[in-house]
């Protein structure tokens, strides 16, 4: 019915297929908003995941330097070093070496400030002895937390 009215009035009917581009620019825009709103909220997701990933490395590190050091009564100090994306254990022994299971984790996030726990051998307890403010993306006391120091 609506093509004989356009034939009566010697108009073509339009075929209107797709889109305008008025239409694609408002969905665009509309989009745009969106990424803006929500990236840094998603940077923020994925930056969380990665320092709690980096805590429980560092928690099994922690875990395996004291087991192994549980034994040898030789130990004089303990010390884990988290400096950038990595956590490196030292163990000085008063006589031989202690090697341990695990000496070193990677870390996936890169804003650990340069920190140094120490353990005391014989009260069990671990110390922070060394810190730069000069990184401070993630928060130290996280990982003390690790090391059930709280300051």
């Amino acid at each position: 019915m609506v093509k004989n009215v356009f034939k009566k009035l010697g108009k073509k009917q339009k075929n209107n297929k797709g889109f305008s581009l008025v239409e694609l620019i408002v969905v665009i825009a509309i989009m745009a908003v969106l990424v803006g709103v929500l990236a840094p909220q998603f940077i923020k997701y994925v930056e969380k995941s990665r320092q709690s990933t980096d805590m429980q490395s560092v928690q099994q590190l922690k875990s395996s330097v004291e087991t192994d050091i549980s034994d040898n009564e030789n130990v004089t100090s303990v010390t884990i070093a988290i400096s950038g994306k990595k956590a490196t254990t030292t163990i000085n022994a008063s006589s031989g070496t202690v090697t341990p299971s695990t000496s070193s984790a990677a870390l996936k996030s890169s804003g650990w400030p340069t920190i140094t726990y120490t353990l005391d051998p014989g009260t069990g307890a671990w110390s922070t002895t060394a810190t730069a403010t000069t990184n401070t993306k993630n928060p130290k006391k996280d990982m003390n937390e690790v090391f059930s120091i709280s300051k």
